[in-house]
């Protein structure tokens, strides 16, 4: 099996932000320095009885309100793309600090068109820091097209991951 320093955990349900969330703390334990986001959502409310969905980042805990209200009826996509940015900016911050692991809460719609998260990942991989993100069954195709032979696909298993992360960095291997 090839190891690359960009992976996905291939999911269709599951709480996948929490999934992330015992990873970097797996990872910190260990002594790493772990960089991302997971998302959380709040309790549904408000004119279209839609939870609100948020960004918070390992580490500094800051956290992006990436949702927004469209009002009642609406019915097209609630992200809020200036606010996704300005997460994005500052993970990118982030990793001019070199942490040893990026996490990206997912791989999804913007990213496979191009957008969201995808030029932080093309970021991180050019200052060699690893990339660990999760994609839907929906998503794999680009996802695959993104990766272009040169990503990995993991389980959902604390054990894949720690074994992902220690076949690319070997030297890393003892922090165990």
């Amino acid at each position: 099996m090839s190891f690359f320093p960009l992976a996905a955990v291939h999911f269709d349900h599951g709480d996948i932000d929490t999934f992330f969330s015992n990873i970097a703390e797996a990872f910190t334990q260990r002594g790493f320095v772990v960089c991302g986001v997971v998302q959380t959502r709040g309790e549904a409310g408000g004119e279209c009885h839609c939870a609100d969905m948020d960004l918070t980042t390992f580490g500094s805990n800051r956290t992006f309100r990436i949702s927004q209200p469209l009002g009642n009826g609406s019915r097209g996509c609630r992200l809020h793309p200036g606010a996704l940015a300005e997460c994005s900016a500052f993970l990118e911050q982030e990793l001019e600090k070199g942490p040893d692991l990026l996490i990206l809460n997912r791989f999804g719609r913007g990213e496979s068109e191009g957008r969201g998260f995808r030029d932080l990942m093309i970021r991180a991989l050019a200052l060699d820091i690893p990339v660990l993100t999760a994609v839907r069954p929906a998503y794999v195709e680009s996802w695959s097209e993104f990766g272009a032979g040169a990503a990995a696909d993991l389980a959902m298993s604390l054990e894949a991951a720690l074994h992902w992360f220690d076949a690319i960095h070997p030297d890393c291997a003892s922090a165990a």
